[in-house]
């Protein structure tokens, strides 16, 4: 074989195997290509799904927040009537006790004497002034009906109103009385303790 016939093999070889090799390389490339996309679309719907299921997450942990800030807001609303209730309920405990006056006492137990007639015995609170339960001692005294008139230490207000034989009592007490006025509240204070 001549040398140029040689070369020439030589040369057409090595043409052959670099094309080879480069298509070779091709398509290793388009092949890794062709992964990268897989791989980056993979990532994109990871992506995706990961942000979806973030926001679903979020609007429930916000939706949570709403309801507890909510009832929250309920709760301090019922708190804050109760304790306007109980403040205007102990106003009027106040303002009741202030108004049983000696006259006072004396006009309930004779309208109570009018009404219930004789053997009832009137309970006293211990802490009025021994003055006043005298005076009104004296004011029953006079009507016809017979009238036992004592204090007790546990009355701490008010009066109590007692029929033994018939087997009755009734307290007239200063927290009686604040109960039912404040049962019957000025529409408007009801209106204000029950807006929801």
């Amino acid at each position: 074989m001549s040398e140029q016939t040689l070369d020439g093999l030589i040369a057409k070889v090595k043409t052959e195997a670099i094309e080879a090799s480069e298509k070779e390389a091709q398509k290793i490339i388009n092949e890794a290509k062709q992964r990268a996309q897989q791989i980056v679309a993979k990532a994109e719907a990871d992506k995706k799904a990961l942000i979806s299921d973030a926001e679903k997450k979020a609007e429930g942990l916000v939706e949570k927040g709403k309801i507890a800030l909510n009832q929250a807001a309920r709760d301090v609303q019922i708190s804050v009537r109760n304790d306007i209730e109980k403040l205007l309920k102990s106003v009027l405990e106040v303002e009741v006790k202030e108004a049983f006056t000696a006259d006072l006492y004396t006009q309930v137990i004779s309208k109570v004497m009018d009404s219930l007639g004789g053997n009832t015995a009137i309970v006293l609170p211990s802490d009025l002034e021994d003055q006043m339960v005298t005076s009104i001692q004296k004011r029953v005294a006079e009507s016809k009906t017979t009238v036992s008139i004592i204090t007790k230490n546990d009355l701490l207000s008010g009066l109590s109103v007692s029929n033994t034989h018939e087997g009755w009592s009734y307290d007239i007490t200063a927290e009686e009385i604040a109960d039912l006025l404040s049962q019957h509240l000025s529409p408007k204070w009801a209106e204000l303790l029950n807006t929801k």
